[in-house]
């Protein structure tokens, strides 16, 4: 077996609240499951029950819509939260637990290294996450069937097709949001190498920046720019089309901060080559 499945294993046995937190809201789910399961009058009061001749009302249609936009932000948002967590201390971790100067007795790349933080980071996580998509919808699925007449909220989880391609179609989602994420990424496990709460530095450094660059120079582009790039991965997630969401950011904005995430990359690669990390030694060859 390739070496980064093993390595993928380290990171899911060394960071459990990935695997945990997922597991206890879909604990709580399930017992809101089983409370509105064996309750009809309740299930009345949450998705009020209808008759249906025929074709879905529009309404009932956009009532549907809204449980599902409900589901995906909480499944995105604990993505997003236990990705923006984990991100910023792994490789700092290793370097403190001095696992890193294992990992680099071993064959393996550094490259391989930064591979797999990225991948379990913002892959493995949103699919994990994805998974609450699944589950939550295999639930309403088994509420709807099991209710004499159609519930308005749940039209949509009336087959077990929709189940599975919602879970796809979520998944596919995230993976845009991952895109998105993948240069402020980089940058992060850079500055993580350098310092002990990377994105305290970045969140007090990109403010000092659009501070300085509209308070001294009048200058509103670089406002704009770091505007645009911490909105742009809720944006991918609430957008009704995470496409268009991309596609109304500017080519050349989408541009500067592909670059940057290269730049963080390249940084990241060269400061974790050593042992001894430090602003002075930074530039040091």
């Amino acid at each position: 077996m390739h070496p980064s499945f093993y390595m993928l294993e380290k990171e899911l046995i060394e960071h459990k609240v990935n695997t945990r937190l997922p597991l206890f809201v879909a604990l709580c789910g399930f017992l809101l499951f089983v409370g509105l399961f064996f309750n009809g009058a309740v299930q009345h009061e949450f998705f009020f029950e209808m008759q249906v001749n025929g074709d879905v009302s529009d309404i009932h249609r956009e009532f549907a819509q809204d449980l599902n936009s409900v589901i995906y932000f909480g499944a995105g948002l604990i993505s997003l939260i236990l990705s923006t967590l984990y991100i910023p201390k792994t490789l700092r971790k290793e370097r403190q637990e001095g696992s890193s100067m294992f990992w680099r007795s071993m064959p393996v790349s550094n490259a391989m290294t930064h591979g797999v933080k990225l991948g379990f980071g913002l892959v493995v996580i949103p699919a994990i996450c994805a998974l609450l998509v699944l589950f939550a919808d295999f639930l309403f699925w088994i509420l709807n069937v099991s209710s004499e007449q159609q519930l308005a909220l749940l039209v949509e989880q009336q087959s077990l097709f929709y189940v599975l391609s919602n879970w796809v179609v979520f998944f596919g989602r995230m993976m845009l949001v991952a895109l998105v994420l993948l240069p402020l990424a980089t940058v992060t496990l850079a500055i993580s190498q350098l310092v002990n709460s990377p994105l305290l530095v970045i969140f007090i450094s990109s403010y000092a920046i659009k501070f300085l660059s509209v308070a001294v120079f009048g200058f509103y582009g670089i406002n704009d720019f770091l505007s645009l790039i911490a909105s742009l991965p809720m944006n991918v997630l609430i957008a009704s089309n995470p496409l268009s969401a991309i596609a109304e950011a500017p080519i050349l904005s989408l541009g500067i901060y592909a670059l940057i995430g290269v730049g963080g990359y390249l940084l990241s690669l060269k400061l974790n080559r050593t042992d001894d990390v430090s602003l002075k030694t930074l530039f040091q060859r």
